[in-house]
Formats: structure tokens, C-alpha cells, sequence
């Protein structure tokens, strides 16, 4: 039996709250199962990973996903135990960057100026996932050594300087790393302490720099090259906008949430109330992560409860990332709050979400679960709003995890997923993922969707899943 190299780590990281879901990976099972699941994807020419967080709805049986999440996301090792085939898809990325940026030699080697890549966590007071984290930078710069022959890549932490090495893996926190991150307008691309960057890991760091004034947050107008070396580049503001999300789900079997944006506290109000019509509401933030500023309204609150609640969705972001969150935190979203189907535990059924990633590169995505996400306490529909561990299942920022391995036939089966309705949610997340790639590469979504985006609203029809399918 091979040992884990990062064991140590693991450990230590276990014992200071790590969530361990690459204790969930099982290789042998992954592979008698066929994961990943390949599929063919000629409409994506570039590389990247996304996360599709779904559930089966309580009542309807339907296949709803209620978030997309981009490569900030953790849970690839829930599959082997480890995530080198998403270092590998990282490197491959940056690769292809160094080529384009003219600093590769004709032998394939490191040429000209010295260039840095970066790695950035969740912030430092909610980072629980320390134990996939590190090992997958280590194995990102053991595939770079791979790739470029002669390129001794040097792991950096962000709070120390960079030496005479050629090639730079930086790693830290999100405002460590973007405290000396800056886009050279002159030039068309990043910086990072003074040396050009090839790539960038983590798309938070494009929010952390919008809440210091350093960049616009919708980054369809920054220069190409600097946009490229991003990883799923052309996703970067799809990403992080949960309402286009929604709108792409059309046509991929999943049902999209009904939703709202409101750049006013104001707005907000009054699009909640119209909302609540449907049922409860779930407000969030733009641009935020794991599970801040979230929050759940019913219809028997006042104006002023909701209110405060609204208020507390901005109270939170700037809790979590400072007093500049304002800066990214609107336009705040309202959208319809979705049961799960109950996972049976003592003391009643536990709602839950199943993340699913899609891994791709130029022609090809691959599709695996992650880990059942179970929120903390039993729910109870007269009350749930008022505790948080009733319906969010975020892992990360809490004490308590409760996870399922996402190949887990028996747990699957408890909340309706068979075998063959994972499949159907599979291909749906590939289908939303090819979706959301062609639409970025054409202007597609509100307020510069395409021909095809703007007959889909009218007849869902229009798009077959089946043609995003080869």
C-alpha cells in the first residue's frame, strides 16, 4: 500500500478543525463506477473545474441546482482521496499561457522574464480545508516541473518575498495574495509583486481586488491576456453572479430558481415581498462565498424583519471580508427557497445538497460526485429560518460537518438519487457547464444574451439538451 505524503499535514490540519473529505476518496470504487464520467465538449477550448451544488426537491422528484460554484470551490478529493488530475489540468492551463506570453523557448523551457502563478485559500478565520489545499499546490508544482523541462518551480508563501527563481508558486490567503496583486494596464496583464502572472487559481481574488478599487467587478472589459490566466478564465464573472447561473439552467433537466436582483435596500424589500408569494426566500449576496451573508425570510415576518434581514446579508459581508464588502455585495439576490428531499437521521430528516464537478480542457469535460452535504440540525418547516443549521450545508465557516461520499449507493438512494437519476444530473452539469462556456464566449446573458439565449426564455424547447451533448 502506497503511503500519503501528506499524511503529517493531514493530520495536524485535522486537529485544528479540517473538515477531511479527502477521507471520503475511494480509488478502487471511483474507478469500478467509471468516475469520472467523460464527455466529449467541443464547444470549450480552454481549461477549468466548476461545482454544481443540486437537490432533489421535496414534492416534485425535480433536479434543482441552487448554486454554481467556480475553481474556489474544494471537493475534488473526495473521488481518490487525492486531486491530481485537477493540478494537472491547472498546469496544462498554465502551460498554454507561458506560450502565449512568448516565455517559453523554442525547447520548451523557460525563457525571459521571471513569472509567477498563485494559489489563494478561503481567508484565513474560515479555512477548513487546508488538507486538500496544500497537497493539490504540491502536486500543481510537481506537474509544472513535469511540463517544462528544467523549470524548478519555487513554492512561495504570499507573505514572504520571491527569490532569483524563474518560476514562482505562490500560495496563501485571499488578502495575502492580493495585497501585492495588480493589473499592469499599460501592458495587459497581471503583476504580482512586480513579475507577470501566468495564472491564477482562485476567481475571489478578481472580488478581492474589486472591494479595494483595484478592479471593476464585471471583468468582460480588462484586457484578453490578462482575463486568460485566470482558470476557467471565460467563467470568471459567471461564477460569482448566482442569478445569470439560474438563467443558463434552462434546457439542462435541471429547474432554474426564480430569482431577483435588488441594488437597493429598498428594492430589495419590495422584490422580496413579491417573491414570497412562491414561498420562502433566500437572500444573498453578489460575489460572496461559503454560505456568508446568506439568509432564509417567510411570509409570516413583518417588513421590518425582513429588513434587518437584508441588512444583515450586508452586516455579514463586511464581518467576513472587511469594511470595503460594500464595494462587491450588491446587487443582493433574492431567490426561492428549495426543500431537499430529507436525508433520515435520528431526530428527523436533515436537508442536504450533492456537489458535482466538471473538469474540462479544449474538447473534453469529466463529470464526478463529490460528497452529500448534510446541513447540522433536523428541519422544521415552521421555524427553519431562524437557525441556519437547519438549512445551509456549507462546510466551510462552522464547526459542525456532516458529509457523504457522493458514491454512496445507499445514501444516495435514501434521498431519491438512483443510479440512473445521477447520470441524468451528471449530464445536466456538463450540459450547464458547456452552456455557460458558449454563452461567455458570445455576450450571452442578461442584457447581452444571444439570439439563442433569448428564444430559450420563450420556448425552453429551443435548446435540446441533446444538442450540447456532441
Amino acid at each position: 500500500m502506497s503511503r500519503d505524503p501528506h499524511q503529517l499535514l493531514r493530520l495536524a490540519l485535522a486537529g485544528a478543525g479540517d473538515i477531511e473529505e479527502w477521507r471520503l476518496g475511494d480509488p478502487a470504487l471511483a474507478a469500478a463506477k467509471g468516475f469520472p464520467r467523460a464527455y466529449p465538449a467541443g464547444l470549450i477550448d480552454d481549461w477549468g473545474i466548476v461545482f454544481l451544488d443540486l437537490v432533489v426537491e421535496e414534492g416534485t422528484g425535480d433536479l434543482v441546482c441552487h448554486e454554481v460554484n467556480g475553481p474556489n470551490a474544494v471537493g475534488s478529493d473526495a473521488l481518490t482521496g487525492e486531486s491530481r488530475g485537477r493540478s494537472r489540468n491547472e498546469a496544462r492551463q498554465t502551460l498554454q499561457r507561458l506560450r502565449e506570453m512568448g516565455l517559453l523557448a523554442p525547447d520548451g523551457s523557460l525563457a525571459g522574464e521571471p513569472v509567477v502563478t498563485l494559489h489563494a485559500h478561503q481567508h484565513w478565520k474560515a479555512f477548513r480545508t487546508g488538507g486538500e489545499f496544500f497537497p493539490r499546490v504540491a502536486a500543481y508544482q510537481e506537474a509544472l516541473e513535469t511540463l517544462i523541462p528544467g523549470s524548478a518551480p519555487e513554492l512561495r508563501g504570499a507573505h514572504e518575498a520571491l527569490g532569483d527563481e524563474t518560476l514562482s508558486v505562490v500560495f496563501g490567503d485571499v488578502p495575502q495574495v492580493a495585497a501585492h496583486l495588480h493589473l499592469d494596464e499599460a501592458a495587459g496583464c497581471f503583476t504580482y509583486r512586480g513579475r507577470p502572472v501566468a495564472f491564477i487559481g482562485n476567481p475571489n481574488l478578481a472580488t478581492e481586488l474589486a472591494r479595494a478599487g483595484r478592479l471593476p467587478m464585471r471583468t468582460g472589459g480588462l484586457p484578453v491576456a490578462a482575463r486568460r490566466v485566470f482558470h476557467a478564465w471565460r467563467l470568471l464573472d459567471t461564477v460569482r453572479d448566482k442569478g445569470v447561473q439560474q438563467d443558463l439552467l434552462l434546457g439542462t433537466g435541471m429547474r432554474p430558481l426564480k430569482y431577483f436582483e435588488a441594488d437597493t435596500r429598498e428594492e430589495a424589500l419590495r422584490l422580496t415581498r413579491e417573491l414570497l408569494a412562491r414561498g420562502p426566500v433566500v437572500l444573498k449576496p453578489n460575489a460572496a462565498s461559503g454560505g456568508a451573508g446568506v439568509h432564509a425570510v417567510v411570509a409570516g415576518m413583518t417588513d421590518g424583519d425582513i429588513a434587518a434581514r437584508i441588512d444583515a446579508v450586508l452586516k455579514d459581508c463586511v464581518t467576513k471580508y472587511g469594511t470595503n464588502a460594500d464595494a462587491t455585495a450588491l446587487p443582493i439576490r433574492g431567490f426561492e427557497f428549495v426543500r431537499s428531499t430529507g436525508y433520515p437521521l435520528a431526530g428527523g430528516g436533515h436537508l442536504w445538497d450533492l456537489r458535482i464537478a466538471v473538469l474540462f480542457e479544449p474538447g473534453k469535460a469529466e463529470a464526478f460526485p463529490i460528497s452529500m452535504r448534510l446541513s447540522p440540525a433536523p428541519f422544521e418547516p415552521g421555524g427553519f429560518h431562524l437557525d441556519r443549521d437547519q438549512w445551509i450545508s456549507n462546510v466551510s465557516g462552522r464547526q459542525v460537518t456532516l458529509l457523504k461520499s457522493g458514491m454512496d449507493d445507499e445514501a444516495l438512494a435514501a434521498v431519491g438519487l438512483t443510479p440512473a437519476r445521477l447520470e441524468e444530473a451528471m449530464e445536466g452539469c456538463v450540459t450547464w457547464t458547456l452552456k455557460a462556456w458558449d454563452a461567455a464566449a458570445r455576450g450571452g446573458g442578461p442584457g447581452g444574451s444571444v439570439f439563442e439565449d433569448a428564444a430559450e426564455v420563450e420556448d425552453p424547447a429551443f435548446y435540446p439538451r441533446e444538442a450540447f451533448r456532441g
